[in-house]
């Protein structure tokens, strides 16, 4: 890969400037795999351990990204330095190869390209080891990562662990909703999910029964982000422009690749064993990457240490809405777990 000459605005254009003497505020395009993907660094001490972020939120597949959301993540900047990726086809990358997805956006060529970025990032940083943390689509991911590399990573979290084909997380989250409705005596949500049944969302798609679904879902989803669009529109580098074209790039992965890993891909593939301590933290009220089937996998399987942890009141988007809380469990599980792995002779 080359290595860019990574660009920071100056401190006028850019309140999320970090200042700190051992501190690392960078944001540009590095060659992956034959073509240029945007990457960000970010954190207060060089010395702390790196954390990759692989996927994002917005939706369960391919596409998604977490790297707009600059002041969500800029608590972690003091505890990790904090790496945003948007792989091929997604974001900034999907903007720099013209809005166009190519015939290489598959499992395998993005996985190649995950452990890619991670050899960059050791050698750029000076780390043995990073710790990789997978969201949704980029749990998928950061599993494969790991069981190619794993002398790459010192711990691997899931947040948003999906295991499961989309058909079975759609159906539990038609029963808890259903099962929310019915306890609050909701009559028009019972209605709505008459109509929609336990799923709406496969082919060929009925438009009324989808807009039933969706009315339901709202009613009874986890917290979200208040503001997500104002607050990428403060990040450095991002324009409307940018975003919008974000947002076409993961309805366009979806129809290139999403559809078939959220149907086809082989989900028990991803285990029975990791050689890195396993930690899945995500909302219990989740929906997209259901808590109890994350736990379930995460029991099955081998790993030298593992823990399941859940974060009451939180949904889909319990990095974003519960920050605090995950950075707090980060610091208290995680971060001891890396801080080792780099003082560990012979590593």
């Amino acid at each position: 890969m080359a290595s860019p000459a990574f660009a920071s605005p100056p401190l006028a254009e850019n309140p999320y400037a970090i200042t700190t003497p051992n501190g690392v505020d960078e944001e540009d395009f590095v060659e992956i795999g034959g073509i240029r993907q945007w990457v960000t660094i970010r954190g207060e001490d060089r010395a702390n351990p790196v954390l990759l972020i692989v996927g994002g939120t917005q939706v369960d597949g391919p596409g998604a990204i977490l790297s707009p959301y600059v002041r969500t993540f800029q608590p972690w900047e003091k505890d990790f330095t904090v790496v945003q990726w948007d792989p091929r086809g997604a974001g900034k990358t999907f903007v720099a190869a013209g809005g166009t997805i190519g015939p290489d956006l598959t499992i395998e060529r993005l996985v190649q390209d995950g452990l890619d970025l991670t050899g960059y990032l050791r050698h750029r940083l000076g780390k043995a080891k990073i710790v990789l943390l997978g969201v949704n689509f980029g749990s998928t991911l950061g599993v494969k990562m790991v069981m190619a590399r794993p002398g790459l990573f010192s711990a691997y979290v899931g947040a948003g662990q999906i295991v499961k084909p989309r058909a079975e997380r759609e159906r539990f989250g038609y029963e808890r909703l259903l099962r929310l409705a019915t306890s609050a005596g909701d009559q028009a949500t019972l209605a709505d999910l008459k109509i929609s049944g336990p799923d709406p969302f496969r082919e060929p798609r009925d438009p009324a029964r989808i807009a039933a679904f969706q009315r339901a879902f709202v009613k009874y989803r986890g917290p979200v982000p208040s503001n997500p669009m104002q607050e990428a529109l403060s990040a450095p580098h991002w324009t409307v422009a940018d975003l919008t074209a974000a947002q076409a790039a993961a309805a366009r992965n979806d129809q290139v690749l999403g559809r078939a890993w959220g149907e086809s891909f082989d989900y028990a593939s991803l285990g029975p064993r990791l050689s890195v301590p396993v930690f899945v933290i995500q909302g219990e009220e989740g929906t997209s990457a259901p808590a109890p089937m994350a736990r379930a996998w995460l029991e099955g399987l081998t790993a030298p240490k593992k823990m399941f942890v859940s974060i009451p009141g939180a949904g889909n988007h319990a990095l974003e809405t519960h920050a605090a809380d995950y950075l707090a469990l980060l610091d208290r599980h995680v971060r001891p777990v890396a801080l080792a792995a780099e003082r560990r002779p012979g590593r």
